[in-house]
């Protein structure tokens, strides 16, 4: 194979070898970084030497053969025939006086690959030899790192540091050389333009490192017949990486295994007492991995050299290295994020459950960071190991657990329903967040004012909502701005956006609009905060007839969050999705939107108001008339038994008359005999008719027996029945 890219090095050994022809002897000295082609260029030059003439004697030395005695000179020796092999015990000048009976007839060439791993007694011989060349045609090639191992033998650092050596360092290819080893035969065959634009991107990727360009040419070809545009580290890739860290000796690749795990969080420091090395030690390593072309500006190359150091760990080795960069971190001052992901990383990788007594609040406040920046499921990773770390102290975390969770993915909160419940009654600290989770998804726990705006049968004493309901939209507008900057509570966040399906001021629409392009937009913002925010801009385009603006909103809600994951407020999209199909005329769309699942909990809150309310516009656009009407006395029943007024977008009776008219044999609105009582009578009407008793009605409305008493008779007088029975039945047939 020619090696295109080494050119200059191979003329360097041929101008030695002519040399030593004449009866020059001469020493080469091959050094570079593991994966820089030292082994191709020896094959490469024996080939060429041995079919100029020259006997090529080559030997590979191995660090599992360092305490084998003259284990080298025998593999050289063996090429000459098995008479030539030298005991353990032969002298210094064995090696000497074969070299020079061999070369009697023709030159010599003594090639040496990994000489650094050479044992004690061969590397005395070469030694020997190296001094006496002088008048000898042998040409002696030795392969091995640039710095000789500290820990080896006197002779072998002497030997590798002979002044007879000629160096031919070996060094990473540039981006010419990376050009010229893809249009190469030996290389990637291409054409000489695809080799220059691939070029920069490749060199790069690998640093320049030879191996790692083969593996990564591995891959290249591997995707045939789509050969990507940009390199992929894949499986050859990455093997070159390891068979390159190997290579490298174990204190370099205990120094890489290091850097992989501290990533961007490493410093010289740092990484000198995680490795428990000298700095000097670990710069000297770091010096190795630049080299090599593993490093790029002090940390690895890219996260496909990172994976590939890695992956070599086992899972003990894994779970210790994570632990030990855990407490280096805490114990230099880091912020709580990168210890907590270590914590993390040594639990996912088998680690104990149990830590060190800081761990669990480090966790804690690491998840309470990353909340602030929208990193919902880092959040939730976090609490999760502290969790599992805390044991019977393991409570507390609950709740915000959950609303980690329920930030990244609303549904998966529904596992820690039951346990928040008792928690909550229990009186747990960070009561609002539990309570505002049980309310999303329909088990409100305490009747506070979030929960009576949700879920108006709650109210405190019963009481309307009345003008304060204006203060209402006021804050929630409030509280909108913080979802996603300040993170309000789910409860928060669930009260909103009934306040956005009751809110009858339509001018208050640029508002909203802006403010929840605001929510959607903001980076922190998490998948669920997006989701609501998403939903709110087609409530508020619904409300404004904005209906092809809502139905792409409302569509984009439910499709960034599954039904289930909205709990009771799936009514909002939805509510907006099937009106806006409705008033557009896709009545399929509509149609597909109703047969999504709502929980039976919905239709407690004003949600499932809006969504009866849709769902009877479609009915009576689709010429179901009688369904229509069902939807729409449903929604004035909750109204009157909430005693809410139907204002703006709850006002009921105006459809209702259009669903009655569309009857066979269609009376008029004013035709409905409900229509003559008052509000008060109608309450009273609509709980007798559903069976409660007058002490009942009386509780229910805060007022006495007799006023129930006076109303019902009115209410009979005037509907011209003389039951509850017959009351029961006219309610039922009647629009209003």
């Amino acid at each position: 194979m020619e090696l295109a890219w080494r050119r200059a090095e191979l003329g360097l050994l041929e101008e030695l070898l002519t040399a030593a022809r004449r009866g020059e002897g001469r020493a080469a000295l091959v050094t570079g970084s593991p994966g820089t082609g030292k082994s191709a260029l020896l094959r490469e030059f024996a080939g060429r030497a041995g079919a100029a003439g020259a006997l090529v004697l080559d030997a590979s030395a191995s660090p599992a053969e360092t305490d084998l005695p003259l284990g080298v000179v025998g593999q050289l020796l063996s090429g000459a025939g098995p008479e030539a092999l030298p005991p353990p015990s032969a002298p210094p000048d064995v090696l000497h006086a074969a070299l020079r009976d061999h070369a009697a007839g023709a030159p010599v060439v003594a090639l040496v690959d990994d000489a650094h791993h050479m044992d004690e007694a061969s590397a005395r011989c070469l030694l020997y030899v190296c001094g006496r060349l002088t008048g000898t045609p042998v040409l002696l090639v030795l392969a091995g790192r640039p710095r000789p191992p500290a820990a080896g033998p006197l002779p072998l650092a002497e030997l590798l540091r002979h002044p007879r050596c000629t160096p031919v360092p070996l060094t990473v290819l540039d981006e010419d050389a990376v050009a010229g080893f893809l249009a190469s035969p030996g290389g990637g065959a291409l054409d000489g333009a695809t080799a220059r634009r691939l070029a920069p991107d490749w060199h790069r990727f690998t640093g320049g490192n030879p191996r790692l360009l083969h593996g990564l040419l591995e891959d290249h070809r591997a995707c045939e017949p789509v050969r990507p545009a940009r390199p992929v580290a894949g499986t050859a890739f990455r093997r070159a990486v390891t068979t390159c860290l190997h290579g490298t000796g174990a204190p370099v690749a205990s120094v890489a295994r290091a850097l992989a795990v501290l990533a961007g969080t490493a410093t010289l420091t740092l990484l000198a007492r995680l490795v428990e090395l000298p700095e000097r030690a670990v710069a000297a390593c770091l010096e190795e991995l630049d080299a090599a072309g593993l490093l790029d500006g002090g940390r690895l190359r890219h996260e496909g050299v990172r994976a590939a150091v890695l992956e070599e760990l086992s899972a003990e080795e894994s779970t210790g290295l994570h632990t030990a960069a855990a407490r280096t971190l805490y114990e230099n001052g880091a912020e709580p994020g990168p210890v907590a992901r270590h914590l993390v990383a040594a639990h996912a990788s088998g680690g104990r459950p149990d830590g060190p007594a800081w761990a669990v609040p480090l966790l804690a406040e690491a998840a309470r960071h990353a909340l602030g920046r929208g990193a919902a499921r880092q959040a939730a990773e976090f609490l999760r190991t502290a969790h599992r770390s805390a044991g019977a102290e393991a409570g507390g975390l609950l709740p915000l657990l959950a609303r980690a969770e329920w930030e990244a993915d609303p549904a998966a909160v529904v596992r820690h329903l039951p346990v928040l419940e008792r928690e909550l009654a229990a009186g747990l600290p960070d009561a609002e967040d539990a309570a505002g989770l049980l309310l999303w998804h329909g088990r409100p726990a305490r009747a506070d004012t979030a929960a009576g705006y949700v879920y108006p049968c709650l109210r405190a004493g019963g009481e309307p909502y009345g003008p304060e309901a204006e203060d209402m939209d006021e804050h929630a507008e409030r509280v909108l701005e913080s979802v996603v900057h300040d993170h309000a509570p789910p409860g928060s966040v669930a009260a909103v956006l009934c306040a956005l399906l009751h809110a009858g001021e339509t001018e208050r629409a640029g508002r909203w609009c802006a403010l929840t392009a605001v929510a959607d937009q903001a980076r922190a913002a998490t998948p669920a905060r997006r989701a609501v925010a998403v939903a709110a801009a087609a409530v508020v385009h619904a409300r404004t007839g904005a209906y092809d603006a809502a139905a792409r909103y409302a569509g984009r809600a439910l499709s960034l969050m599954s039904p289930g994951a909205w709990g009771v407020a799936v009514g909002m999209p939805l509510a907006a999705a099937v009106l806006a199909a409705t008033r557009r005329g896709a009545y399929e769309e509509a149609a597909a939107r109703l047969r999504v699942p709502v929980p039976a909990a919905m239709f407690r809150t004003r949600a499932g108001l809006h969504y009866l309310l849709a769902r009877g516009h479609y009915q009576l656009a689709v010429d179901r008339p009688r369904a229509a009407l069902g939807d729409f006395h449903a929604c004035r029943d909750l109204l009157v038994r909430w005693r809410l007024e139907p204002r703006g977008a709850l006002d009921w009776r105006t459809p209702a008359a259009g669903a009655l008219r569309a009857l066979p044999g269609g009376r008029e609105a004013d035709a409905d005999p409900i229509a003559q009582l008052t509000r008060a009578e109608r309450r009273v009407a609509v709980l007798a008719a559903g069976g409660s008793t007058n002490r009942a009605i009386a509780a229910r409305l805060y007022v006495t027996t007799s006023t129930v008493e006076q109303h019902l008779t009115r209410i009979y007088r005037k509907l011209r029945v003389a039951s509850r029975a017959e009351l029961a039945a006219l309610m039922a047939a009647s629009p209003s």
